[in-house]
Order: structure tokens, then C-alpha cells, then sequence
């Protein structure tokens, strides 16, 4: 044989050679290696096994190769061999693991999420952001407050799910009891920033007309004050100058009074009226029950300004009460697709109030007469009087 002869041959015995010496150690038989075999005689028959070199193959006979077909390997082939045979176990453990394993990962990960088709996937999201659809995440619900008397009237409208509406009602905030009564909260479903812009631009609105109704007001009892103030405060002035002419008045005749009783000159009766007369101013004036009823028209007036006061925050109330209710019944007028004009209740709500703004009226005009009339009758008792003295 050749060099080069087992090259591709695939020996199932062992080969010995340089380097398969090392992992051998534990074979009874010597194993020799690449150049152990220069110096030796070629023709060895008692050795049973006999390791032939590279060159000691060079001049052996092709029977010596028959007869002993598992001992003669070059360097090359025992190499190949070998490691062609170490080598692959490693590979397959190797590359083995490296390429099933993604594969398991992939399988495991389609059965986790499957896929979906891209069209489907862009109508659900459109379906979620579109505010006309049902399925739109870009809903929620608002709450109007209502009087409980009207509370039973509000109805679930038709494209609202009863469940929803259902939940809503549950999560509805608790009665508030006013003034009026008892109120409470019905649930409006708001779907897209058009319908929250609108309830907002409503609110607005409702809100700058109380405000322009409130000023109104406000300029009203403001003039009212005004004139009722100077009014007074004329009427004030004026009383006071009389008051100090009357004063230096009764000193003067009290001085002559004096000197005249010290002379013991006796009165005339037109003198002696007009003592009783002094007496009694004095007396009037010096009184307690003058001061209380002052203060008591002071307070009257007070209360006046509070009572308007009052009317003015009522009518703003009610004011967002009657909005409110027209919002929620305009509501639920376009809901079920016919709009008759205003409800019938809204008419009867704003009767009323128009009826307790009367009554209200009717009492404030009751008290400016009552108070204007005590006045001038005390005006006029005091005029009177000093009118009926004689000057000095």
C-alpha cells in the first residue's frame, strides 16, 4: 500500500499512529508510534498485532496486507478516522440543541399567540376609537341632577345596553337633599369628544346666562340701595338739622321759662301747652323705644337687602334646575327621534317658579309700604310737632 492509499477507507478496527497514542494508555498491547518502527525488523511473525509505521508499509507485500487488514493504516486515514469519529458525537450534540431548540420556542410562542389577520386587527381598532360604534372605548357617563319627583320620568334610552345602564345607575352619586327636596342623579352616556364638547359648551352657555341674570340683579338691587340710601340719608340730614334748631329752641324757652318762674310770673296756657309739648319731645326723643324702633327699621331693612340676596341665589338654582331639565329633556327627545317642543313639565316648573317670584314680590312690596308708611308717620309726628311750637 501507498501513502495516500487509505486515505478514504473507513477502518472499523483501531489505528496506531502518533496521535491516537495518547488516549490508549489503558491497552495491554504497546502501541508504537510514528517513528518507533524506523530501526525494526520488518519480519516479525511472533507478534500476533504488529504496528506498521508510514514507511514500514512502503515495502510490504500485498499478503502481509491481506493477512493482516486491520493493522495496516496510515497516518492520514487513523487520523481521519478518528477524528471523524470523536468529532461527531460533538457535532450532532451540538448543532442538535442549537436547531431544535428555536424550534420548540417558535411552536410554543404560535400556540401562546396566534396570529391575527392585519385587516381584522385595523376594524377592531377603528371600531374602539370611532365614537359611532358600540364597541368604542371613548364613551362614559356623566350625571344630571334631577328633583326626585322627576327622578321615575328618565328611562334607559334605546341604543344604550341595559347592562350598562344598569351599572351606571349603581355607580350613580347619592341623593342630596335641598331646599326644594330631595335630588338626585340620572346617568347621560357621553361617547367621543364631540358630545363632551358640546355638555360642555351647554354648561357654558347656561353659565354665562346665570351670570348675565346675576349681574342683572346685582345692578338692580345695587340702584335700589342707592336710592334708597340717599333717600334715607336726605331725610337723615334733614332730621338732624331740625333736631339741633328744636334743641336751641327748647334751651332758649327753658331759659326764659326759668327766669320767668323765678319772678314768679304764672304761665299762659298757650305757654303751658307748649311746655307739655317740649316735655313730650323730649320725653319721645329721650325715650328707649325710639332707639329699638329704629334699630328695628334698620334691621327690616337688612333683612330686605338679605331676602334679595337670598332671591338672587335662589333664582340662579333654579335657574340651572329649569336648564338642566330642558338639557335632559332635549336629550331624550332627540334619543327617541322626535322633538314636540318643550315638555310639558319644564312648562309646569317654570310656572311655578314664576309663581314664587310673584309671591316673593308681593311680600317685599308688603314690607317697603309698611316700613315707607311707619316713616312717614313718624315724620310726620315730629314735623307736626315741631310745626306746632312757637319760635322764640
Amino acid at each position: 500500500m501507498g501513502l495516500f492509499d487509505n486515505l478514504g477507507a473507513s477502518q472499523p478496527a483501531q489505528g496506531n499512529t502518533m496521535f491516537n497514542t495518547q488516549g490508549q494508555q489503558g491497552q495491554q498491547q504497546q502501541q508504537p508510534s510514528l517513528f518507533s518502527n524506523l530501526g525494526s525488523n520488518q519480519q516479525q511473525p511472533q507478534q500476533q498485532q504488529q504496528q506498521s509505521s508510514l514507511f514500514s508499509n512502503l515495502n510490504t507485500s500485498t499478503n502481509q496486507q491481506q493477512q493482516q487488514p486491520q493493522q495496516q493504516q496510515s497516518l492520514f486515514s487513523s487520523l481521519g478516522n478518528t477524528q471523524q469519529l470523536q468529532q461527531q458525537p460533538q457535532q450532532q450534540s451540538l448543532f442538535g440543541a442549537s436547531q431544535h431548540q428555536p424550534h420548540h420556542t417558535q411552536l410554543a410562542n404560535s400556540l401562546q399567540h396566534p396570529q391575527r389577520n392585519i385587516p381584522d386587527e385595523a376594524a377592531t381598532l377603528v371600531r374602539k376609537w370611532d365614537p359611532n360604534s358600540q364597541n368604542s372605548i371613548l364613551q362614559s357617563y356623566l350625571y344630571n341632577a334631577v328633583q326626585s319627583s322627576f327622578y321615575p320620568f328618565y328611562q334607559r334610552p334605546v341604543t344604550v345596553e341595559e347592562t350598562a345602564w344598569e351599572e351606571a345607575l349603581s355607580k350613580a352619586p347619592a341623593s342630596v337633599v335641598g331646599e326644594e327636596g330631595e335630588v338626585k342623579f340620572v346617568p347621560v352616556l357621553v361617547r367621543g369628544f364631540l358630545d363632551l364638547g358640546k355638555r360642555v359648551e351647554v354648561q357654558a352657555l347656561t353659565v354665562r346666562s346665570m351670570l348675565t341674570r346675576l349681574h342683572e340683579m346685582r345692578n338692580s338691587l345695587q340702584a335700589v340701595m342707592e336710592a334708597h340710601q340717599q333717600r334715607l340719608t336726605s331725610q337723615l340730614e334733614n332730621s338732624r338739622r331740625r333736631h339741633k334748631e328744636l334743641e336751641q329752641r327748647t334751651l332758649r324757652l327753658a331759659v326764659k321759662l326759668q327766669g320767668l318762674r323765678n319772678r314768679g310770673y304764672a304761665l299762659s296756657p298757650a305757654e303751658e301747652e307748649l311746655r307739655k309739648s317740649l316735655l313730650g319731645l323730649a320725653a319721645k326723643v329721650q325715650d328707649p323705644q325710639f332707639a329699638a324702633r329704629e334699630e328695628e327699621v334698620w334691621a327690616r331693612l337688612v333683612s330686605l337687602r338679605d331676602r334679595a340676596r337670598w332671591l338672587e341665589e335662589e333664582g340662579k338654582r333654579l335657574g340651572a334646575t329649569v336648564e338642566g331639565q330642558g338639557q335632559a329633556a332635549g336629550q331624550g327627545s332627540g334619543a327617541g327621534g322626535s322633538a314636540g317642543g318643550v315638555p310639558e313639565e319644564v312648562l309646569a316648573q317654570t310656572r311655578k317658579i314664576l309663581r314664587d317670584y310673584e309671591g316673593q314680590l308681593r311680600h317685599l312690596s308688603r314690607e317697603m309700604s309698611e316700613v315707607s308708611s311707619e316713616f312717614k308717620g313718624w315724620e310726620v309726628a315730629n314735623g307736626g310737632a315741631g310745626s306746632g311750637g312757637v319760635r322764640v
